[in-house]
């Protein structure tokens, strides 16, 4: 993935922002295990809600994880180095790669990638940054909307956000 990041840094296309953006997205929808996310961050909901609601929320938060995966790598192409730190693996099908993002002379952000092997390749299913999952943090942000105004609710509110 930081191959194809990079390649796209490379190919002088960072003044067409369209382009940058829609290779960018390819980057995350290829490799990025977004409907399991999406499917981890609905959580306890999944069981209570109707398919066509499960529909509705997998696909209104895929494109919502995709633009926010988007935006941090178009900053990380700009403003970063990633440096791969170590790699440790979690069982047979799981693994973390560890690594430090560099902005500047002396700043710098560790990030871990949860890698899961998924068929014949491998996708992200989660990232942690200093010591924070998104994905366990996006559930209990999206659970409390959820409990708090509705499913439909929350289904609105990204798609109202997805198309700006």
């Amino acid at each position: 993935m930081k191959q194809q990041v990079d390649g796209i840094s490379t190919k002088g296309n960072r003044k067409n922002l369209g382009h940058v953006h829609e290779k960018l997205q390819e980057v995350i929808q290829n490799n990025v295990n977004l409907k399991g996310i999406s499917q981890f961050v609905i959580g306890k909901h999944w069981a209570l809600v109707k398919q066509k609601e499960k529909e509705d929320f997998l696909r209104e938060y895929e494109v919502y994880l995709t633009r926010l995966c988007v935006k941090i790598l178009y900053k990380y192409m700009h403003d970063s180095e990633m440096i791969i730190m170590n790699t440790k693996a979690v069982d047979d099908e799981t693994c973390l790669v560890g690594t430090r993002f560099s902005y500047g002379d002396e700043e710098f952000t560790n990030i871990d990638f949860k890698v899961t092997k998924n068929n014949s390749s491998f996708l992200i299913s989660d990232v942690v940054m200093s010591g924070i999952s998104i994905a366990i943090n996006q559930r209990s942000q999206f659970s409390e909307k959820i409990d708090t105004h509705g499913i439909a609710s929350v289904i609105a509110e990204l798609k109202c956000n997805n198309n700006p």
